[in-house]
């Protein structure tokens, strides 16, 4: 036995055979489809459409809440959230398994590290 017992990780699987560049192929594929993006590409849809809405939209319906245009505050609020989901998406990427963990585990890929 050349391994040491871990109790809480699950069998090791052997390794898929895959070349560095369809380790970097596969990555780039679950980048394009991250929920961050999806997430934070509806929070910009509609936040654009409640400020257009908050923006053109009658004076009785901007100002039925206290005089407050509650359509433009929520758009222009769902917009910074939707700009936040797509900039964390971008600058934490995530990242295929180094090569010294390549073959163990779920077979998740993994974010890249904090810089």
């Amino acid at each position: 036995m050349t391994e040491q017992e871990q109790p809480f990780r699950g069998p090791t699987t052997p390794s898929t055979g895959a070349t560095e560049e369809e380790e970097i192929r596969a990555a780039q594929i679950a980048n394009r489809f991250d929920i961050r993006r999806i997430i934070g590409g509806l929070f910009i849809i509609y936040g654009v459409t409640l400020t257009i809405v908050g923006i053109v939209g009658s004076d009785e319906v901007k100002n039925k809440a206290a005089g407050i245009n509650v359509n433009l505050w929520t758009g222009l609020g769902m917009l910074v959230v939707g700009a936040l989901m797509i900039f964390w998406a971008l600058a934490r990427p995530v990242a295929p398994e180094p090569e010294s963990t390549r073959g163990e585990g779920s077979g998740r890929i993994r974010r890249a590290p904090a810089t």
